[in-house]
């Protein structure tokens, strides 16, 4: 789920050749993957004070959508909740949306539109104004943070907000320093070499290393291939304190309404 347009290809390589997070489309016939920050429920209390009729009109836009769960989760509740609800669903990765639309035909979801490209491009792509955007996962890994964040609130609603995720630096403990790590072993080797380092390193951490301490990034280790390449070998991500976090937002025009409640 990665939105650059400074020319810098092994973001776009990354996520064509492992799309985060893996998925079946299989699946889909036996259960629904639900999360945070985009469920219907946590959408109308945090940002409509519980007042939002999901019945009646609603646009939302996934900008990163990846493999399709943000994009999936909604659009599937929006369709239970009566069918007026649509989802724009917006990703550079080929090999990701693939997944993601595999995953909306075996629900018989035909609520959400496609599209490739970036959300510095979202002028060019998209007819707005969305009443929701879901950015998780995406604005660290930008060259320019703060211009995409500006070209999202370009296109949201007066009256409509958003939920985002960005990496903080505590739950990333351990990462950074290992991040550092393997690229001083093989920055310049091929992807299926550095995976291979990844592994034969994490077999031999002992006990007290913060990586091997750090449970808040287990999703990730378990993820497989395409998971341990999005932590420790990413080309490209940063941490944000809340008080970079709150000028990053107020440099977009936007408030912060709340922090989600902790797990």
């Amino acid at each position: 789920m990665v939105f650059d347009v400074t020319g810098d290809d092994s973001l776009r390589l990354q996520y064509e050749t492992y799309p985060y997070p893996p998925r079946d489309p299989a699946d889909e016939a036996t259960r629904l993957i639900t999360g945070s920050p985009s469920q219907i429920a946590e959408i109308n209390h945090y940002l409509f004070a519980g007042r939002r009729d999901f019945s009646k009109p609603f646009r939302a836009l996934i900008a990163g959508g990846g493999t399709g769960d943000a994009a999936i989760m909604l659009a599937q509740q929006l369709a239970d909740e009566g069918d007026a609800g649509d989802i724009t669903y917006l990703d550079l990765s080929r090999s990701s949306a693939d997944i993601a639309r595999a995953r909306a035909r075996a629900r018989g979801l035909t609520n959400i539109n496609f599209l490739h490209g970036s959300i510095l491009d979202l002028d060019k792509l998209v007819t707005a104004p969305f009443d929701y955007i879901d950015c998780c996962g995406v604005l660290h890994h930008m060259a320019d943070p703060a211009a995409g964040l500006r070209g999202l609130a370009t296109v949201l609603a007066d009256d409509g907000g958003m939920g985002l995720m960005v990496y903080a630096p505590f739950g990333r403990t351990g990462v950074y320093q290992m991040q550092s790590l393997l690229r001083l072993i093989g920055a310049d080797d091929p992807p299926a070499d550095r995976i291979e380092q990844v592994k034969t390193l994490l077999r031999q951490l002992p006990p007290t290393n913060w990586l091997r301490r750090n449970n808040l990034v287990a999703d990730h280790m378990k993820a497989g291939d395409a998971g341990l390449y999005d932590l420790l070998l990413h080309s490209r991500d940063r941490a944000y304190t809340v008080p970079e976090l709150a000028e990053l937002v107020a440099g977009a025009d936007l408030r912060i309404v709340s922090f989600i409640e902790p797990i």
